[in-house]
């Protein structure tokens, strides 16, 4: 698109390889464009509207689905990045779209601040996880987009939304869980809290001593979630409490030391050596259940306490495919038992545990927690392993109980089951209708998911 440049702004337009973190969908668009200002963004959008070309922005390419996946022209904010405002008063915090949850964690602590709750990937643009109703885990607290105050937006016209709980509240509502399908968002401002430091327990503990209690001791901590391999008696539990921040005191050198030796032997296990047991996995199956054994007593039993982000996020590199769906809590126990036996019986061997985590039912339309305390189930697969199969047999269990997909990973539903789902589907895709009747925010993906 060089024509679009002007004095002003400059843009790059070349050719670019795009790809999911598995690798399972990738595609070549003829053209990128990476804004640089505001204005010229703008006028990008407009002009796309005009000609009636469709574009994608892309974040940090960390989901499974094709949700971001563009054809001709692949949109980038890596240049639309950092903080624009914090007011301490106010405590809240505006970013630039493109700027990533690690960097933006980075900011806030120089201010003391933090966000609430947040999930185990920092890597992700701030877009991209809301976009996609990232979480962490806690029944006390909400999705990453529930931490969202207001936030600006490109619309298909070209023209500045500025919205809010007062102003514009059905787009700001919709935009939250958005889906990229209504506009570009390029600043979204978040309700933060005082900095804080987490305690965390890991443990391994019988999968019968955990499960059937797992909503009790989830309402008594924090955060609290567990992992599983498929076949394993173990799980691993891990809860974290809340704790206020200390002085300077506890960050005293021999502390310093023993974070750093904490973070890189969390980074090694958790990236180096998982990549070669996953590799080994891969190539001789039959050895699986015992990598997982060595995995879970490799992570043994620990307690430590850090600053919140420190403990919230965690530097994962290898690549894999992912599904989660989430579910009312009332139907835990009743998920559980039907995947458990369906794994079984089936002899899955795979080489990533299933996590499961909670949160608080929201109000966004489209967001998974959507009306109800859930419970998501992830399962992953080394993206050098086939897991079709695996994926299959589980999605049929998370559908028969009511199990709504995460946007940004595998799954095989449509408009036309989703919208047996969401109580507000109806009004969404009307929304997205009136704000882009051209359709120059979509894709593939969100056709079938929104249209059908």
């Amino acid at each position: 698109m060089t024509h679009l440049k002007t004095s002003e702004d400059t843009a790059e337009a070349s050719q670019h390889a795009w790809k999911t973190w598995g690798n399972r969908h990738i595609s070549t668009p003829s053209r990128v464009f990476k804004p640089r200002t505001l204005s010229h963004l703008q006028k990008f959008v407009a002009y796309c509207a005009s000609t009636d070309q469709r574009f994608k922005v892309v974040g940090a390419s960390k989901s499974s689905s094709a949700i971001a996946q563009p054809t001709e022209t692949m949109m980038s904010l890596e240049y639309l990045t950092g903080v624009v405002d914090v007011d301490t008063d106010q405590s809240t915090a505006t970013f630039l779209a493109g700027t990533t949850v690690r960097d933006a964690n980075r900011i806030l602590l120089s201010y003391n601040l933090a966000f609430e709750n947040l999930g185990r990937l920092d890597q992700q643009t701030l877009a991209g996880a809301v976009s996609t109703g990232t979480h962490g885990t806690g029944l006390g607290f909400g999705g990453f987009s529930t931490q969202v105050t207001s936030l600006k937006l490109i619309t298909a016209t070209g023209d500045l939304l500025e919205c809010s709980e007062t102003s514009h509240p059905e787009i700001f509502r919709a935009s939250l869980v958005g889906l990229g399908a209504l506009g570009v968002l390029v600043s979204l401002t978040f309700r933060v809290v005082p900095l804080f430091r987490l305690h965390a327990s890991e443990r391994g503990r019988h999968y019968s001593d955990i499960v059937p209690v797992f909503e009790d001791r989830s309402r008594g901590a924090d955060h609290y979630e567990f992992s599983w391999f498929p076949g394993s008696k173990e799980v691993r539990t891990r809860r974290l409490t809340r704790l206020p921040l200390l002085t300077e005191g506890y960050m005293a050198p021999h502390a310093r030391l023993s974070q750093a030796r904490r973070h890189g032997g969390d980074y090694v296990l958790n990236n180096g050596v998982f990549e070669i047991m996953n590799i080994v996995g891969a190539t001789l199956p039959p050895s699986q259940g015992m990598l997982n054994k060595v995995s879970n007593w490799g992570k043994g039993n620990r307690r430590y306490a850090d600053l919140a982000p420190s403990v919230f996020g965690q530097n994962r590199t290898v690549h894999q495919n992912n599904m989660e769906y989430a579910f009312d809590i009332a139907e835990f126990q009743a998920v559980m038992k039907d995947v458990r036996a369906h794994l079984s019986e089936e002899k899955i061997q795979t080489g990533f545990p299933l996590v499961v985590r909670t949160s608080a039912a929201d109000d966004i339309p489209l967001s998974p927690a959507f009306g109800r305390e859930t419970v998501y189930i992830s399962a992953r697969e080394y993206w050098r392993r086939p897991f079709e199969e695996y994926f299959e047999g589980l999605e049929k269990i998370f559908m028969h109980h009511g199990g709504r997909p995460h946007w940004g990973q595998i799954h095989t539903q449509d408009a036309a089951q989703l919208r047996k789902l969401y109580p507000e589907f109806e009004t969404f895709t009307a929304l997205r209708q009136e704000m882009d009747p051209q359709g120059i925010f979509l894709n593939p993906y969100l056709e079938k998911v929104l249209i059908g």
